[in-house]
């Protein structure tokens, strides 16, 4: 990876392209707008427009150079990842041949299932992100025409034998309200956190409530865990006993992994920090596993560790998930202490024994539904239906 202060490579525009004169914006409703994948050097400009809303502590190069690095993952390279602008063809060309960019986002092409009458199907979704407007083109409608375009689109962007999808995400920063006018289902946005814990209160609630053993994970040990698997059977099951319901769900394999761990090392690096090792943790007896990764945010005090999936193997019974899932759980506080995650971690969508677990090792614990940012949205595509379970609703899936 390139050090922060070096020239990201590969960038082939050059400054930010200006802003449309006021008196040359069309209406958000004309029909000669255009919506269309951008080119490799509009995809940048896009970058370079929303650097100020999404780069937190980064320069405006190091923010470049993240999205470059984060271009060559598995998860977004070779062509996985799109990027989106709205424009008009009246507008006359940039000097780098970009077109002026009224509304952009991006979208990131993944694998994923749907599940019916115990049947799991495997598909390709995409998650979108970066959906933006500048200031200077703000108030006129144009992200929601952009949305209401991208929702038609993707419908069949990128689908094999000229097929059609069956649903997109996306994870909104404001509000519940919007996106839903668009078509993406708001779905439930519940997370649990709880405090990081010094190495003396690790020991003496482990020691205390007889929690068992737990082994850190790296990203090598990951691929022992038969996640897919797991939860292709979980699915199966589930759609087995209601048939009534559509499950869907992503695939939680290395690709998303990778992404979220790219992310980690990139603004550790950036931060002066070392390469994180410890990615999770697992309890080798039952099998039970916590997958994380480190969340920087501007302000230091906002930094936590983010649990990326929670691996609870078919077979284990009830009574032997709890004390797995808090020893689990109080290692994910003690990482986070570690490494200052001054919030602690953060477990997305928890389930009703991961909430028992962590009131055996925390006080005051509370489920916490999230009504401003990173709400769940999903835009279904199947057959119609008013049940659609998004199963594995966790932060891997974010994007």
């Amino acid at each position: 990876m390139p050090a922060a202060h070096e020239k990201p490579t590969g960038l082939v525009t050059t400054s930010m392209q200006p802003a449309v004169d006021p008196s040359q914006l069309p209406s958000a409703s004309d029909t000669d707008l255009i919506f269309e994948p951008a080119s490799r050097a509009e995809y940048e400009q896009t970058w370079r427009l929303n650097a100020d809303e999404w780069k937190g502590f980064l320069s405006h190069p190091s923010y470049l150079d993240r999205e470059i690095y984060l271009g060559g993952a598995d998860l977004t390279r070779d062509g996985n990842a799109t990027g989106w602008l709205l424009t008009h063809p009246k507008f006359p060309r940039n000097e780098d041949d970009t077109r002026p960019i009224l509304s952009s986002c991006e979208c990131i092409l993944k694998n994923a299932y749907v599940a019916r009458d115990g049947k799991v199907d495997k598909v390709l979704a995409h998650g979108i992100g970066s959906v933006y407007c500048r200031p200077e083109h703000r108030g006129r409608g144009y992200a929601q025409r952009m949305m209401k375009e991208l929702g038609t689109r993707l419908e069949t962007w990128q689908q094999p034998k000229s097929g059609r999808a069956h649903f997109s995400v996306l994870y909104s920063d404001i509000g519940p309200k919007f996106y839903a006018r668009q078509g993406w289902k708001v779905f439930p946005s519940d997370h649990v956190s709880l405090k990081p814990v010094t190495k003396e209160q690790y020991e003496q609630h482990r020691t205390s409530q007889y929690l068992p053993e737990v082994e850190d994970l790296t990203t090598e040990g990951l691929t022992s865990l038969p996640l897919i698997p797991n939860l292709e059977s979980k699915l199966a099951e589930l759609s087995q006993n209601a048939p009534e319901k559509t499950f869907v769900a992503f695939r939680p394999d290395t690709a998303h992994f990778q992404w979220h761990f790219m992310r980690e090392e990139f603004l550790s690096e950036y931060l002066g920090r070392e390469k994180p090792v410890i990615k999770g943790a697992v309890d080798r007896k039952t099998g039970l596993a916590l997958i994380w990764t480190r969340t920087y945010s501007a302000d230091a005090s906002g930094w936590h560790l983010s649990v990326l999936y929670v691996h609870v193997p078919q077979n284990v019974s009830g009574v032997a998930i709890v004390p797995s899932l808090a020893a689990l759980l109080l290692r994910a506080q003690y990482e986070a202490f570690l490494w200052e995650m001054n919030s602690g971690i953060e477990i997305w969508e928890p389930r009703e024994e991961l909430v028992t677990a962590a009131q055996t090792i925390a006080d005051d614990v509370k489920v916490i539904t999230r009504d401003q940012e990173h709400i769940c949205s999903l835009k279904w595509y199947g057959p119609e239906t008013d049940d659609v379970v998004w199963l594995a609703n966790e932060r891997y899936a974010w994007c």
